[in-house]
């Protein structure tokens, strides 16, 4: 393989690894969840009711950014509701 050829495959590769702006601003707006908030607050300096609470709060954090894309137009609207963790 030509150094040229090396070096645009690691460019590409570069490229590919980057998160888009999209993904970015659903991430920060996963964070401000207000759900996501309220649990990540209980569970600060807990770890056992992180530990007991965790499918709750992959819930919630996967609720926050299907909200975020709908809300950007990029995620259909409808379809079957997701099964929530019984507490």
């Amino acid at each position: 393989m030509s150094r040229g050829a090396a070096l645009a495959l690691l460019v590409l590769l570069a490229a590919c690894a980057r998160e888009s702006p999209v993904d970015q601003a659903c991430d920060a707006a996963v964070d401000n969840d207000p759900t996501v908030k309220q649990l990540m607050m209980k569970g600060l300096g807990n770890p056992f009711f992180l530990d007991s609470n965790q499918d709750e709060l992959k819930a919630a954090r996967q609720q926050a950014r299907l909200a975020c894309l709908r809300n950007r137009g990029l995620a259909p609207p409808g379809g079957v509701e997701r099964q929530k963790p019984i507490t």
